[in-house]
């Protein structure tokens, strides 16, 4: 129940799509070579025969993920993914492929529309799946915890090794103006003193030390607009497309299998990091600590 619960990458729709493309061909490519569950007794349309299923297999599973992908947005989401969610799936996918299967099978002769029909087609789908399911989701997830953890340990490293920086950055900081839509209102501060910066809605959110305390600032405005002022500061990152951190005050890096999370002074919650931005996190805290 414990590995059940831990968090697992989720792919994303386009992904999935694509996914969904191989599976049909690489099912279609395996029932041609092998013709298992006594496919090679249609000895004259065994490929138009096999070729259907391949089809009426991909159609299924495409749909599935796309009926859940967009009608479902908050379960298929990766916060909350884990891998007894994703094996979940995975049968739920293998249930639905036994029923459009035998629905085709019925109407090309090779099984009668019977209950008992319907629980062989699904036996065959699970005794082909059961263990490439659970063992490549496993597997997977136990190679990614321990891969991110590794490169998380090296990153608390170099964050360790960097922060003798932040002194040299409060000597000679800037003043950072930023401006709300309106073109009226604005936020100045000092980027040693920025902690964090959010999307929240139609507003950003800016979280930064002031004599010795946390405080936050909201500002009409969006993260790209903040963002674009914020080019040519080497310690800001956007590690999501929510977040933008001050890699000078991360307090630690964590890693699980789906990638980092960021623990942030003022923060009670990690940030999350996008996949994409994995690397860039690495190579940012890194080149700070070699300065």
């Amino acid at each position: 129940m414990r590995i059940l619960s831990q968090l697992y990458p989720l792919m994303s729709f386009r992904s999935v799509m694509k996914r969904d493309i191989f599976f049909g061909v690489f099912l279609t490519i395996f029932l041609l070579v092998f013709t298992p569950f006594g496919l090679s007794s249609f000895a004259y349309d065994r490929f138009y025969i096999i070729v259907g299923y391949g089809v009426t297999s991909y159609c299924m599973i495409a749909l599935n993920d796309l009926a859940a992908y967009k009608l479902f947005p908050s379960t298929f989401h990766e916060s909350t993914w884990t891998v007894g969610k994703q094996i979940t799936w995975a049968f739920w996918h293998l249930l639905w492929l036994g029923g459009a299967n035998l629905i085709y099978g019925v109407w090309v002769g090779a099984f009668p529309l019977t209950f008992y029909s319907f629980i062989k087609i699904v036996l065959y789908a699970l005794a082909s799946a059961i263990i490439p399911v659970m063992g490549i989701t496993l597997l997977r997830q136990n190679y990614l915890l321990k891969q991110h953890q590794n490169h998380a340990a090296a990153i608390n490293q170099d964050i360790k090794n960097n922060k003798d920086q932040q002194e040299k950055i409060e000597i000679a900081s800037p003043i950072l103006k930023f401006i709300a839509e309106n073109n009226k209102d604005y936020f100045e501060i000092t980027p040693a003193s920025l902690i964090s910066i959010s999307s929240q809605d139609n507003y950003v959110e800016f979280i930064f030390q002031k004599e010795k305390k946390i405080h936050k600032e909201l500002l009409r405005s969006t993260l790209s607009r903040v963002e674009d002022i914020l080019v040519g500061q080497q310690y800001f990152l956007r590690c999501h497309r929510a977040f933008i951190v001050n890699l000078n005050r991360i307090k630690s890096v964590e890693g699980n299998s789906q990638g980092y999370r960021i623990n942030m002074e003022g923060h009670n919650q990690p940030i999350p990091v996008a996949r994409p931005k994995n690397k860039a996190l690495k190579e940012r805290i890194h080149s700070l600590a070699l300065q």
